[in-house]
């Protein structure tokens, strides 16, 4: 008979206390702790420009022939999207093809044969940061090249207002890019405050990469170690679920930190950008560099299956984040 029985009634303080102790137990049921709620799905996006390769010597890819190999290698071993730099883009002599060929055209030398053989299979995403003119900026945007662009909200504003308008007339998906807190404050204050940035917000935090200027477009952060690492993770997740709970949130895979990040964005619950765009470390342990961009992709997707998660689709994805 237990305490709650009605034919016992309520115990004294003291045989409740000889009760307990009688039928003492450690632990109660587990079934007793809820389950968190983190998201079943992640997107897991490659940004596949070899940033770094020419002043390290590392094979990832500069050309429009690299590209398209990696891509196809990356989607095939099951990358939601992939991200495409214009900067980063040279000749086989490594000249920048930025310089003299229009956007639209070197963006679509890797989207359109990718399209042709998987559809809608992937997400598109382009830098629109590279141009002459705004409208050379927009133009892949417009022209229906990608589906997402980046746009980060401590780039001056005289660009970053319009490009967000144009982005969204266009019928793509701004991402907001958050380098540093204060970026956070300036993305609430430009976009949302002022009602441009259409619901759902969705961001990409890409902090913990190295600066040689004290002041840049953009500012970072400084990752020295896992605790580093962990606090402006938290912080930054925690001012942008702030402005918006629903909010989408990709982490970059960046500077040394690399699959440190990537672990700790996948616990937490957000989406996930691996490559060689942003780094080529294995691990903030060693000078040890990734082979390619698709082992960055399997890395991220076996912690993902590690940590009980799964990565989305190209249409999931793109349901999440309101395309």
């Amino acid at each position: 008979m237990t305490s709650t029985d009605k034919s016992e009634g309520p115990l004294g303080l003291w045989d409740a206390a000889e009760r307990e102790l009688r039928e003492y137990q450690f632990v109660s049921d587990l079934t007793a702790q809820p389950k968190w709620d983190i998201p079943k799905k992640m997107a897991l996006n490659v940004a596949i420009a070899g940033r770094f390769s020419q002043e390290t010597g590392a094979q990832h890819p500069t050309t429009v022939d690299g590209y398209l190999k990696d891509a196809r290698s990356v989607i095939d071993a099951g990358a939601t999207g992939i991200h495409l730099d214009y900067g980063f883009i040279h000749d086989e002599q490594g000249n920048r093809l930025d310089l003299t060929v229009p956007s639209t055209e070197l963006f679509g030398s890797v989207v359109s044969p990718l399209r042709e053989e998987y559809g809608r299979g992937f997400v598109s995403n382009v830098n629109v940061l590279s141009g002459k003119t705004f409208d050379d900026c927009m133009a892949p945007a417009r022209e229906g090249i990608c589906e997402v662009a980046p746009c980060a909200a401590g780039h001056p504003i005289d660009f970053a207002v319009p490009a967000v308008h144009a982005l969204q007339d266009a019928g793509v998906k701004p991402e907001i890019v958050i380098h540093s807190p204060g970026e956070i404050e300036l993305a609430k204050r430009r976009f949302i405050d002022t009602g441009i940035l259409q619901k759902p917000y969705y961001f990409i935090i890409l902090y913990g990469l190295p600066f040689d200027s004290g002041r840049t477009l953009i500012s970072g952060t400084w990752v020295p170690n896992a605790q580093d690492m962990a606090t402006q993770l938290f912080l930054m997740v925690n001012q942008l679920k702030s402005l918006d709970e629903d909010a989408q949130i990709t982490v970059c895979a960046a500077g040394r930190s690399t699959f440190y990040m990537t672990t700790l964005a996948t616990m937490m619950g957000l989406h996930i950008r691996v490559g060689t765009e942003d780094t080529y470390w294995r691990s903030p342990l060693s000078d040890d560099m990734v082979e390619s961009n698709t082992e960055m992709v399997v890395r991220a997707r076996t912690i993902a299956e590690l940590l009980g998660r799964e990565v989305a689709t190209a249409d999931e994805y793109r349901s999440l984040i309101g395309l």
